[in-house]
C-alpha cells in the first residue's frame, strides 16, 4: 500500500471518529472510536482464519449458520482452533459486518452489540489468553447519554459509525504491511493532539519514541524483552519493536483502566500475539506486577510531577533499600527510576524521559543521584530535548540512559538536542534531528555545541549536578567584527542610499513633483502614498522625450493576468509559500514559524517568479484578502485558498502589487464581487477576480516600466531605511 492509500485510510478513519465526536471531549469520543475499530479488526482477524481452515470444503466462515448441526459442528471447532492460536473468538453471527447490518434493521442495535463484546471477553475464560481479554471493552458504555439523549438517538449514532467503519477493507490479509497498526497509532496521536494535559497520560509523541527506542536496541537486531512501567497506550512498547527484527517479549504496567484496555488492544491491533505480551493494571510504585523479572529493554515516560506514598515500608522494599532514603512523595521521578534500574538486566538499556529538575534537584533526589552516577556507575547518557514536545505541557525535558555494564565506564554523554526541532503550536522532532542524537549516542564524541563526553571526576567536582548547561557549552560567542569590512560595508550602503536618492530625484524630475529630501521614515511612507494616490488617478504622468504616453485606458483584469492552473501533481516543488500584506510572498515557515500545508502538497498550485497571487480566504487586517507579486525569483506552491495569475509582464505585475497594496483600493475591487455567505467567507470565484470592476492603467509598457521601477525605488528606500540605524521615527 502506497503512503497516499495509508493516509486515506487515515482520513477516513478520522472523519468516522468526528461522527462520533459531539460535544464528547477528546479523551471520551477516543475510546468509542479505537473500540469500534479494535471489534471490526477481531471480526476481520477471525474471518481471515476460519476462511482458511475451511478453504478446503468452499465454504466461507460468514455463512454458516449454527442451527444447522453441521454449520453448528465446523463452528465449534473452529473455536477451539481460534482459542489456541487467537486467543478470542466470534461466532458469525457476532462479525462485525452482521451486527453492523441486522442490529440496525431488527432495531436492537446496542443490545446486539453489548452483547457481541461481552461474548469476545467471555471466550477467553479458562484459556491462556483470558488475562489480556478480561474487561477489554469496560470502557464502551454504549446506554451513555453523551452519545444521544435516547435509545433511538444512540442507536442512530453508532448504526452511522458501524456502517461507515464496515465500508472500510483494513486489508488484514497482506501481511507485510501493517496498515491499521499505522492507522491506529495516527488516530491515537491526533486525540493526543487535542486532550490537553491528559494527552500525557497516554500517549508519548511518536518522535521522542523513536528516539528511546534506537537508543535501548543501538547495535541489536533482537531483544528479549522489552518493558514500561507507565505504558499509556503501549505506543512506546511497540515503537521498540519497529528498531528490530524480533522483540521476545512486551511487558507493561498501566494505572488508568481506560489507557490499560487501550494498550492491550493496540498491541493485539499490532499483531502482536496474546502469548507476547503481558500488560498489567495497577499502580507500578505502590504495586509492581514484574517484580521477578529482569528486562534487556527498558523505556519510559513516567507522568510529570507524579505522586506517590513515600511511605517508610518502603525502605523495606528492595528496590530502595540500598539508597538508604526514598524519593519525595512528589515528584517521584526518581522512584520510577529506581524501579527501573532495579528491573534492567545486567546486559540491559534503560532510556527514561525526565523533567530536568531531575538533573539537580538536592535532599533525597540528589543522594539517589550520587549513588546512580559515583557508586553503582549506571548513568551511561544526557540527552537535552527541545521545549514543547510533549502534549499538553511546555515543562522541560530530557532522556536519562541507564545501564548496569557500560561500555565507557569512566565518563558520561551529555548532549543538548534543545535547538533542534522543527517549531510550531507544538514543536517536533525532525528525522535529521532524531538521527543526529543517535549518531551522537552511539559514537560517544565531543562536538562543539552539542555533546561533551564529561570524565566523572567533573561530575564529582559539580557534585553530581547534571545540567546539561555545565558540560555542554552553549553559550554565544561575541561576532568577531571585520573593521575594515564593516567599513567597505557601511560606504556600500552609504552609496546605495546616494543611488537611490539619485534615481528617486529623476522620476520625480520627470513628473514635475517634489523629491522626498531626508530620512524620515513614517514622513516617506505618506509621500509614497500620495504619490500612488496621484499616479493611479492620473493627476501626474511620466513622459516619453517630452511627449505625453497614450491617455490610459479601462482594464479588465482579464486583460492582463491569466489564471496559472498548474499543480504540483508530481511533486516537482517542495517549498510552500505564504503572502503576508507587508512582506508580500513568502515562505510559510519563515512567516508562520511553522509549515501549516498539509502532508500530501500534489494538488497544490504551482506559483512561478513574477506571478500574481492573491489570498481567497480573509485575514484580519485585510478581511478582503490580500494580492501580491511573487518577488523570490523562484518556483513554489501555494495552496488552494490562493488563487495563481501570470501577469501579461514583470512590470504589469508589479504595477497591479502597488496599486493594490493600497487597501482601500483591494477594498473597492473585491466588496462588489462577494457572495455574501457564512461568516468570513467571501465567494470569490477566479473568474469573478478576473471579470470586476475595470481599473484605469497605462497602455503603453514603457509607461508600466516607470511607474513600477518609480513606486518600488520609494519602496526599496523605505526597506533600507527601516533596516538602517539612522532612521529617524516620530512615532
Amino acid at each position: 500500500m502506497s503512503e497516499d492509500q495509508k493516509k486515506q485510510l487515515q482520513t477516513q478513519l478520522w472523519n468516522i471518529a468526528n461522527e462520533l465526536r459531539g460535544k464528547m471531549g477528546a479523551d471520551e469520543f477516543r475510546d468509542y472510536i479505537l473500540g469500534f475499530i479494535f471489534y471490526k479488526y477481531l471480526s476481520e482477524k477471525l474471518t481471515l482464519f476460519a476462511d482458511e481452515i475451511l478453504e478446503a470444503d468452499n465454504r466461507l466462515y460468514k455463512d454458516l449458520d449454527e442451527r444447522v448441526a453441521e454449520d453448528a459442528s465446523i463452528i465449534e471447532a473452529v473455536r477451539k482452533d481460534a482459542i489456541d492460536s487467537l486467543g478470542f473468538f466470534l461466532k458469525p453471527v457476532e462479525l462485525f459486518g452482521y451486527v453492523a447490518e441486522h442490529g440496525s434493521k431488527n432495531g436492537n442495535l446496542i443490545e446486539q452489540l453489548e452483547k457481541t463484546l461481552n461474548s469476545v471477553e467471555q471466550s477467553t475464560l479458562g484459556a491462556d489468553s483470558e488475562d489480556d481479554f478480561d474487561k477489554l471493552f469496560s470502557e464502551l458504555d454504549l446506554n451513555a447519554n453523551k452519545l444521544g439523549k435516547t435509545v433511538h438517538a444512540r442507536s442512530e449514532l453508532i448504526s452511522r459509525v458501524l456502517a461507515h467503519l464496515d465500508k472500510i477493507d483494513f486489508r488484514l490479509e497482506d501481511s507485510k504491511v501493517d496498515i491499521l497498526g499505522d492507522a491506529y497509532e495516527y488516530l491515537i496521536s491526533q486525540f493526543a493532539s487535542g486532550a490537553g494535559k491528559k494527552a500525557g497520560e497516554f500517549y508519548t509523541p511518536q518522535e521522542v519514541s523513536t528516539v528511546l527506542a534506537k537508543i535501548v536496541t543501538a547495535g541489536k537486531k533482537k531483544i528479549k524483552s522489552v518493558y514500561d512501567p507507565t505504558c499509556g497506550s503501549g505506543s512506546l512498547l511497540l515503537r521498540v519493536a519497529r528498531q528490530v527484527d524480533e522483540v521476545g517479549m512486551f511487558y507493561g504496567q498501566e494505572m488508568n483502566n481506560t489507557t490499560y484496555n487501550l494498550a492491550r488492544m493496540n498491541m493485539i491491533l499490532h499483531d502482536v500475539n496474546f502469548s507476547k505480551f503481558d500488560i498489567r493494571q495497577e499502580d507500578t510504585l505502590e504495586h509492581p506486577q514484574h517484580a521477578e523479572y529482569r528486562f534487556e529493554a527498558i523505556v519510559a515516560n513516567p507522568p510529570f510531577s507524579a505522586k506517590w506514598s513515600s511511605n517508610p515500608i518502603h525502605m523495606s522494599d528492595d528496590r530502595f533499600s540500598q539508597y538508604g532514603v526514598l524519593a519525595p512523595t512528589k515528584p517521584a521521578d526518581y522512584a520510577f527510576i529506581q524501579h527501573m534500574i532495579y528491573q534492567l538486566d545486567d546486559n540491559g538499556t534503560m532510556a527514561v524521559v525526565m523533567p530536568h529538575g531531575a538533573l539537580y534537584r538536592r535532599k533525597s533526589e540528589e543522594k539517589i543521584r550520587k549513588h546512580l552516577v559515583f557508586e553503582k556507575n549506571y548513568l551511561d547518557a544526557v540527552i537535552g530535548l527541545p521545549i514543547n514536545i510533549f502534549y499538553g505541557t511546555d515543562t522541560p525535558t530530557c532522556v536519562m540512559v541507564f545501564k548496569k555494564c557500560r561500555t565507557s565506564p569512566d565518563d558520561v554523554l551529555f548532549i543538548d538536542a534543545s535547538q533542534d526541532f522543527e517549531k510550531g503550536t507544538q514543536n517536533r522532532l525532525r528525522e535529521i534531528d532524531i538521527e543526529r542524537i543517535t549518531k551522537a549516542y552511539e559514537s560517544r564524541i565531543t562536538e562543539k555545541k552539542y555533546s561533551y563526553l564529561a570524565p566523572i571526576k567533573e561530575i564529582q567536582a559539580n557534585n553530581c549536578d547534571l545540567n546539561i548547561a555545565k558540560y555542554v557549552d552553549t553559550s554565544i560567542e561575541q561576532p568577531v567584527i571585520n573593521l575594515a569590512e564593516a567599513s567597505k560595508k557601511l560606504e556600500e550602503s552609504e552609496r546605495a542610499m546616494d543611488d537611490m536618492n539619485s534615481s528617486i530625484k529623476d522620476y520625480c524630475a520627470l513628473l514635475g513633483i517634489p523629491e522626498p529630501k531626508g530620512n524620515n521614515l513614517p514622513l516617506l511612507k505618506d509621500y509614497k502614498s500620495g504619490v500612488m494616490q496621484d499616479i493611479f488617478s492620473g493627476k501626474i504622468r511620466f513622459t516619453k522625450s517630452g511627449v505625453n504616453y497614450p491617455t490610459w485606458k479601462e482594464y479588465k483584469l482579464k486583460d492582463l493576468l491569466s489564471e496559472r492552473k498548474h499543480r504540483n501533481s508530481k511533486n516537482e516543488y517542495s517549498e510552500v509559500f505564504s503572502v503576508a500584506k507587508n512582506k508580500g510572498v513568502i515562505n510559510q515557515i519563515e512567516h508562520l514559524g511553522r509549515s501549516y500545508s498539509s502532508d500530501n502538497i500534489s494538488n497544490y498550485k504551482v506559483v512561478h517568479p513574477d506571478d500574481v497571487i492573491y489570498t481567497k480566504s480573509p485575514t484580519k487586517d485585510y478581511p478582503y484578502g490580500i494580492i501580491k507579486q511573487n518577488k523570490l525569483d523562484r518556483y513554489g506552491v501555494v495552496s488552494v485558498l490562493y488563487a495563481v495569475y501570470k501577469p501579461k509582464s514583470k512590470t504589469i505585475g508589479s504595477v497591479l502589487d502597488h496599486y493594490f497594496s493600497n487597501w482601500i483600493n483591494t477594498y473597492n475591487y473585491l466588496n462588489p464581487l462577494i457572495h455574501k455567505g457564512a461568516k468570513n467567507t467571501m465567494n470569490i470565484g477566479n473568474d469573478d477576480f478576473l471579470n470586476g470592476k475595470s481599473i484605469s492603467l497605462p497602455v503603453d509598457e514603457g509607461e508600466f516600466a516607470k511607474i513600477s521601477d518609480f513606486l518600488s525605488s520609494l519602496d526599496n528606500k523605505i526597506k533600507l531605511l527601516e533596516d538602517d540605524s539612522r532612521a529617524i521615527s516620530l512615532e
